[in-house]
């Protein structure tokens, strides 16, 4: 009995979410879509630029094996690096779901998948991601972006 209370009382909880919450996923919303769209082109092109424009200044992206790559610049360096015999042919991103930590922090994990030959061989390559994206001034840029 104790279960179906808490299932009747979750809309409600949902309902009570303050509005600095709605606000901040719906601010964030058009940087995060617009980065995400960029981002399928761009990692398809190569285009270490477009790849790295979402980050902030001091932004950090960490690596599957854990390394941390620090700076817009440092992103873009590490974009631009991408060995010669490696190319990818199709990417996409989804994003699972988004979350307002406060009036100026989102966070947004989900998948992003790629087609990639290397060596005359096709792979295609899976991986999970959480993305940290922070308001500065009027826009949203991404501080800590983790790829699993």
């Amino acid at each position: 009995m104790k279960h179906s209370i808490l299932v009747l009382a979750a809309p409600l909880l949902i309902a009570a979410a303050p509005a600095w919450q709605q606000q901040a996923l719906s601010s964030a919303a058009r940087f995060i879509d617009k980065a995400n769209s960029e981002w399928e082109r761009a990692i398809v092109t190569g285009d270490s630029s477009a790849l790295s424009a979402p980050y902030a200044k001091d932004g950090v992206f960490i690596t599957p094996d854990g390394t941390a790559i620090h700076g817009k610049a440092g992103v873009k360096t590490m974009y631009a690096r991408r060995p010669s015999g490696v190319k990818v042919l199709h990417a996409s991103i989804h994003s699972d779901g988004r979350a307002a930590a406060d009036p100026d922090d989102v966070y947004e994990w989900g998948s992003a998948q790629m087609t990639v030959v290397r060596k005359g061989k096709q792979r295609m390559v899976v991986g999970r991601f959480l993305t940290v994206w922070h308001r500065i001034g009027k826009q949203w840029l991404i501080t800590h972006n983790i790829a699993f």
